[in-house]
């Protein structure tokens, strides 16, 4: 019988407890943010570009009224980006979530002027957007960016960030960073961080491209990266995925200079810091590469030997690459490798010593890069130009 009361009594504790959510939120009540573009305005506030999702009424796919856009685009200006949010049911009627966002886009003002981690810092304390968000850093105004109709996907947000996505993938001419990224890069000991940069082509109508990358330095914007510099920078981050190559032929000038194409299908980095003891820092990169044969128009390579010197050529443009953006870097004095952070974890003393005068100690580091290149196939039954 007391087991019996007992049952009953937790049974109805149950009922009472777990009937209902009290969290409840019915869809007619909440907008689902999709991206949001983020500018400087003239008066020195946030203006702040919210992409919404418009949910289909299913007309216009039956003969109807032509199917109106999948989004709808609301600006809100204020003094933070969290007074700006909610400003948001004045002009929406629904309150945002933001539980499904996928693109934030900063303006390169407002990333140089106010700094990321001042405009992101909502992002990161509340508890409905995901550290897995994209991040970029936009040429001009932010919101114009928004305003361009997609190619394939229904949203302008979703289409740039399946862009930067498959960029960083495909071509190694951007990186890919969303918050949880970005927030342990500038958590890190040297707090230099790298973002996908977002531009307009020229041609029209515009065209929007994810090519290059904005790099952070104490979260405010310090300077942009070339594309092509941004390839041999994935390569010493060992976050390169895929891409392709070019090689110039040999003994041409450079106006009519020729191009051949290879493939990258595998590569393997190892960046060993040496003379940690000394004053002078010294890094070995060492790159393996295996390449398939994409476009010949000047090399042919029928014999063991023509292969080996095509690989020795390939070896070259690539050290030269590498070179090319290691000095780059240097002259800007911008460890975007993560250099002082390898320093920090084999030696923490020694990094105490050498955080406070970092970025001259990196812009005189010396590095010694090795490149080992593998033809792995032609492509076809035959290794030389097909016409």
């Amino acid at each position: 019988m007391m087991n019996r009361w007992i049952g009953m009594c937790l049974t109805l504790f149950t009922i009472v407890v777990l009937t209902g959510c009290w969290d409840r939120a019915e869809l007619p009540e909440r907008g689902f943010v999709m991206g949001i573009a983020l500018d400087h305005s003239d008066d020195g506030s946030i203006k702040l570009t919210t992409q919404m999702f418009r949910p289909s009424q299913g007309v216009g796919l039956l003969g109807g009224k032509p199917a109106e856009t999948s989004y709808i685009n609301i600006t809100t200006e204020n003094n933070t980006v969290s007074r700006a949010i909610r400003d948001i049911p004045i002009n929406l009627g629904r309150k945002s979530q933001w539980s499904h966002i996928r693109l934030i886009i900063v303006s390169e003002k407002l990333a140089r002027e106010r700094g990321m981690a001042e405009i992101l810092e909502f992002f990161y304390r509340d508890h409905e957007p995901r550290l897995t968000t994209s991040i970029m850093i936009a040429e001009g105004t932010a919101s114009e960016y928004l305003e361009i109709k997609p190619l394939i996907e229904n949203t302008t947000s979703q289409q740039l960030f399946q862009s930067g996505i498959s960029a960083a993938d495909n071509s190694g001419k951007t990186t890919d960073t969303n918050l949880l990224k970005l927030g342990l890069q500038m958590k890190s000991e040297v707090g230099n961080a790298l973002v996908p940069y977002l531009f307009l082509s020229e041609q029209s109508p515009k065209i929007t491209n994810v090519a290059g990358a904005a790099l952070l330095k104490k979260g405010k914007l310090v300077g942009v990266m070339k594309p092509k510099k941004v390839e041999s920078l994935q390569m010493l981050l060992k976050d390169y995925r895929s891409g392709m190559l070019d090689i110039p032929c040999k003994e041409q000038s450079k106006k009519n200079q020729m191009m051949e194409s290879v493939e990258i299908i595998f590569y393997n980095t190892k960046l060993q810091p040496i003379n940690l003891s000394e004053d002078s820092l010294k890094v070995h990169v060492k790159i393996k590469l295996e390449v398939a044969l994409v476009e010949l128009s000047c090399s042919k390579i029928e014999t063991i030997e023509d292969e080996k010197e095509f690989a020795k050529i390939i070896e070259e443009t690539v050290k030269q690459n590498i070179k090319e953006t290691t000095d780059w870097l240097k002259k800007k004095k911008f460890d975007a490798i993560g250099l002082g952070n390898q320093v920090y974890r084999k030696n923490p003393q020694l990094w105490k010593e050498w955080k406070k005068d970092w970025e001259t100690r990196f812009a005189d580091t010396q590095f010694d890069i090795d490149v080992e290149v593998r033809v792995n196939n032609s492509g076809t039954s035959i290794s030389k130009p097909v016409f």
